[in-house]
């Protein structure tokens, strides 16, 4: 008897979860407040375990629940929600962690180069400011569909899978637009004379 009891408020349970989850994306805010403090504590162990620094594992879980609640309407299977919401959890935290070894690369990069353009005119140093500048224009340059795959990749982190799901399109033709969008970039910031490893390190 005790069994079945828990066996019918286990049913109720994954019923309501489910039920809550079909609320949210519809938009109903109630049902997100409930999401987010059943899950946003777990989620920050889960991210903090892989990290081990306890503020931008708060800050990726305020991440998530933004991009769950602009992608809300995409949610279809909601007995999946849980396993959805940690795969995106991970994957935000393979994105922060692949942004920040770029940036080490690029500071180490730029120490490397200090060295050498001590020797050089003042109009021969990397400017990144220039840079900047001139990726931005160069980026401006592509094709809409490409330069949103572009920048759902690099800006905002996205993997394939998601960037196909959210354009509706495949995972081939989200690495097609990535790899034209490098073989593009490298040749337009070749016309300024970026060196070819800065843009590798950035972006491959």
């Amino acid at each position: 008897m005790v069994g079945m009891n828990r066996s019918n408020a286990f049913k109720k349970k994954i019923n309501l979860d489910e039920t809550v989850v079909k609320r949210f994306s519809e938009g109903n805010m109630e049902a997100f407040d409930y999401l987010y403090f059943k899950y946003c504590h777990r989620l920050q162990q889960f991210v903090y375990g892989l990290l081990k620094t306890e503020s931008d594992a708060e800050e990726i879980v305020q991440e998530i629940f933004v991009k769950l609640w602009i992608n809300r309407a995409s949610l279809k299977d909601y007995n999946a929600f849980e396993s959805y919401l940690f795969s995106i959890a991970y994957n935000s935290t393979l994105g922060y962690l692949r942004k920040k070894a770029k940036e080490k690369k690029y500071i180490e990069y730029i120490k490397s180069i200090q060295v050498i353009s001590e020797e050089a005119t003042a109009e021969n140093k990397l400017d990144l400011s220039i840079f900047n500048e001139k990726l931005e224009e160069a980026i401006n340059c592509m094709p809409p569909r490409q330069r949103e795959v572009f920048r759902l990749k690099h800006k905002e982190h996205f993997s394939y899978k998601e960037i196909a799901q959210k354009l509706n399109i495949s995972v081939n033709t989200v690495e097609n637009h990535i790899a034209k969008s490098h073989r593009f970039l490298k040749q337009e910031l070749n016309k300024y004379y970026i060196p070819c490893l800065l843009f590798f390190s950035l972006f491959l």
